[in-house]
């Protein structure tokens, strides 16, 4: 199995433990550059000073042969300045920092690594182009090829024409007639009406390879002898048979060698005509396919000038917009799309339109479209130079996808958010472990000092409130411990899910009272008994309280001053168990079941339960747990 790789290669790094993001790490110039001939890294850090800066940069000519669109990032260290030239005159150095400490070096390897990613696709681009050219290329070589045919039959026909005034405004109305056609059918019709006069055709048919049997044909040698003279021409395109046209008169008028000859020059108007009409149904199809992807695209597309007109657009962006495609072609892309009455916030385009050729990349402020959603889009336009058949004159034109972010940030959050509750985890579990001795011992002293009272001493009183402090203190410790042990997802025990919502509600008041949210539970005097494992269920419903915290906040930032409540219910209905968490957060009026809630149902469903959620926009949420109960053995 191949090894996996970093996008970064760091070299000469002091302290690698410290960095946090992914990366390998050399501690010499000949391991990097084994390691580069090995594996193509996007971006490289290198450290230099005085001692290493020639070798450093024998590393980077060795890394411009092996990896030329690798970025650098070097860490100057105090380098002289003549070496430092020297290395960033090597070429591609991204950015120069002066220590592997600088807090920009997380951000610079960041933007190095979409440096690298745009380079590339820079590559591909113009590979393609090239690809373009040379199918363009021989594209214009057959044109010239069939220009050049055709110029040959022209002059051929002009001076057979020439002949004769009659011969030449036959030759005329059957051109114009073939270049007129619509079909086939209306051009043997037309062809066969501009010729009868001149050549007295009585008819004209045309017959494709493909064809297999022509009615009017099928008696063609005793038509020939007995009523009709028949010519045959062959329909040619370059070195492609397309089939046969056949010219017929009474047979008392046999056709003539410059009658043929002039027959064969119609023929190849029409070859061209009936290429013509198949290149034409051809373009035909592929515009309605393209149409099709083009409005089959989920994200919102429409094509712009430089003064934000709509020209073009899918059917997406219509949905957003609320309106029917050519009721918006002509107004301005933030009118139609947003209902505004100038550029939306954020738009690289309002003030640097024409600064690059390649277009912007960038993202608009949250806003609500004229379709009524509320979305944070990320804009990737693409500038087109070149002149288009529309109704302006403007000749820059821009392509906008509008990618909706909201949900991408919406679990960037969630993650970053549960990245947050596992470290605290993990330090939790550290806090916990470092605090049980210290208060087991002020425990024991602390009953010790009470075993040595009579209990009507001035001090007792104190005393005992130390201790209770003491104990409550000592089961805070236990449910951090609890909460943080990880079980072993292959064990199953016989649970009281009072305990389980006891431990997650202790764990939660540490945040809830800090920020004023009232916790409350309602459980049975009985047991509540399942199988299942402790901690799972136990992180599941924390996460749950964090949501509801989360939304009571969210409220609370609008300008909804109402006090945070967020209630526990267990209650046991027939066969199954029901946990009802409610808050009077912001609620929704689409729920998105987003990344943590997503874990919860899975964790839910592998002890057989369900969950479902009730939001209701501005009054809260309401997220029911229910688990089977098990059937124990008497």
């Amino acid at each position: 199995m191949p090894t996996l790789r970093s996008s970064v290669l760091i070299i000469g790094h002091p302290e690698a433990a410290a960095v946090a993001f992914g990366a390998d790490f050399a501690t010499t110039f000949d391991d990097a550059k084994t390691m580069l001939d090995a594996y193509r890294y996007p971006v490289v850090a290198l450290s230099s000073d005085d001692r290493t800066a020639s070798e450093a940069h024998r590393w980077l000519e060795f890394a411009n042969e092996v990896s030329p669109l690798s970025q650098r990032v070097i860490i100057q260290n105090d380098t002289p300045a003549d070496d430092l030239r020297r290395l960033i005159n090597t070429g591609s150095v991204f950015k120069i920092l002066s220590s592997f400490s600088d807090p920009r070096f997380e951000v610079t390897i960041r933007e190095a690594l979409e440096e690298h990613s745009l380079l590339q696709q820079n590559a591909q681009l113009l590979q393609l182009v090239s690809e373009q050219n040379d199918r363009l290329k021989k594209l214009t070589t057959e044109l010239e090829e069939r220009v050049e045919t055709r110029r040959k039959s022209l002059e051929e026909a002009k001076e057979k024409l020439l002949v004769t005034n009659t011969r030449v405004e036959a030759l005329h109305r059957a051109l114009v007639a073939i270049h007129q056609a619509t079909s086939v059918g209306e051009m043997e019709r037309l062809v066969n009406e501009a010729l009868s006069g001149a050549l007295g055709l009585s008819w004209t048919r045309v017959v494709f390879q493909s064809q297999t049997r022509i009615p009017i044909l099928d008696s063609l040698d005793q038509l020939a002898k007995n009523v009709f003279a028949v010519h045959g021409a062959a329909l040619t395109l370059g070195r492609e048979t397309l089939g046969q046209i056949y010219f017929a008169r009474t047979s008392d008028r046999p056709f003539t060698r410059d009658e043929t000859q002039f027959l064969g020059q119609v023929a190849d108007a029409v070859s061209l005509a009936i290429d013509r009409l198949t290149k034409l149904e051809q373009s035909e199809s592929l515009k309605r396919e393209w149409e099709a992807t083009f409005d089959a695209i989920l994200e919102p597309v429409s094509l712009i000038t430089s003064d934000f007109t709509v020209v073009r657009l899918n059917r997406t962006f219509a949905h957003r917009s609320g309106a029917e495609p050519e009721k918006i072609i002509g107004r301005k892309c933030y009118e139609a799309l947003f209902g505004r009455t100038a550029p939306c916030d954020g738009c690289a385009l309002a003030e640097r339109a024409t600064e690059r050729e390649d277009g912007f990349n960038f993202r608009l402020k949250p806003s609500r479209t004229a379709g009524g959603q509320n979305v944070i889009y990320d804009v990737f336009s693409q500038k087109i130079v070149q002149q288009l058949p529309f109704k302006n004159d403007d000749t820059h034109l821009f392509v906008n996808m509008y990618l909706d972010a909201s949900e991408q940030l919406r679990y960037e959050r969630q993650i970053v958010d549960s990245a947050k509750m596992a470290e605290l985890g993990t330090i939790g579990s550290s806090i916990a472990h470092e605090l049980n001795n210290p208060l087991g011992g002020m425990l024991s002293f602390l009953q010790l000092i009470k075993m040595d009272l009579k209990g009507d001493e001035p001090w007792f009183e104190d005393i005992d409130e130390m201790e209770r402090g003491a104990r409550r203190c000592r089961d805070i410790v236990q449910n951090l411990l609890g909460f943080t042990r990880k079980s072993s997802s292959d064990t199953i025990e016989i649970l009281d899910l009072r305990d389980v919502i006891e431990q997650a509600v202790k764990i939660t008041e540490l945040q809830t009272r800090a920020s004023g949210i009232r916790l409350t539970q309602e459980s049975p005097d009985e047991p509540v008994r399942i199988r299942g494992h402790f901690n799972a269920l136990a992180q599941t419903l924390r996460g749950l309280f964090q949501n509801g915290q989360d939304a009571i906040r969210e409220r609370q930032i609008s300008g909804d001053r109402v006090p945070g409540e967020i209630a526990v219910k267990l209650s046991t209905v027939d066969d199954w168990n029901h946990i009802e968490i409610s808050d009077n957060g912001n609620g929704a009026e689409e729920f998105d079941p987003g990344l943590g809630l997503s874990v919860a149902q899975e964790i839910i469903r592998d002890h057989g339960g369900k969950l479902e959620i009730r939001s209701v926009k501005g009054v809260g949420a309401t997220a029911i747990i229910s688990l089977p109960r098990p059937v124990f053995d008497p």
